[in-house]
């Protein structure tokens, strides 16, 4: 059983985590429920770890239960919109959840589903549309297809590159240009659904 204000905590990083599809900082927490101390908001999330209204791997905080079952089958939160293009604002919209096939279900875990927006991975073929799973991870290996976050809050589709000493965002699509800004990594691309009309 957790408190009135554990539970107005709790609220709060659930919230933010479907707007933004990760898990806020501490600093963030704070902001968001008003607390001014960060070591404040380290006791919250001990008192919550402790009750099991939240779970640690290593060093990162996840939420429990972020996949859910309808009819028995694994299914997924559709988090929101990622652009396939030029980078947009953070999580445009929320949708329902997304029932994984059998052979995405194992995926499991911290896995969000996107509807693409845009054309920059056509030749990846992910098309606008679509809907990408992502597998929430602060790091991938060069050639994978992220969703990242840039530094003015907004997230997009690309493969990520290594170019000598940075990673770079490289579009599949030769209408697009690579992102060399700082980026943040959000997931990792683990499966696109298409639903043919």
């Amino acid at each position: 059983m957790v408190t009135k204000k554990q539970k107005l905590i709790l609220d709060k990083i659930r919230e933010f985590s479907r707007r933004n599809g990760y898990f806020p900082t501490v600093r963030e927490v704070a902001a968001a429920a008003g607390l001014s101390s960060p070591a404040t908001v380290q006791a919250y999330l001990g008192r919550l770890l402790r009750r099991g209204a939240l779970r640690k791997e290593g060093r990162a905080w996840k939420l429990p239960g972020e996949t859910a079952s309808i009819d028995g089958r694994t299914a997924v939160p559709l988090v929101g919109m990622v652009p396939a293009g030029p980078a947009l604002e953070m999580f445009a919209e929320l949708g329902d959840e997304v029932v994984l096939p059998e052979w995405l279900a194992e995926k499991g875990g911290d896995v969000v589903a996107f509807r693409v927006q845009g054309q920059s991975m056509k030749d990846a073929y992910i098309q606008d549309g679509d809907l990408v799973l992502i597998k929430r991870a602060e790091k991938a290996d060069p050639g994978q297809m992220v969703v990242a976050r840039l530094q003015d809050g907004s997230i997009t589709l690309k493969r990520l590159k290594r170019d000598r000493d940075a990673y770079v965002l490289v579009p599949e699509n030769p209408d697009y240009t690579p992102i060399a800004a700082p980026f943040q990594l959000v997931g990792k691309v683990v499966g696109v659904l298409r639903k043919y009309r």
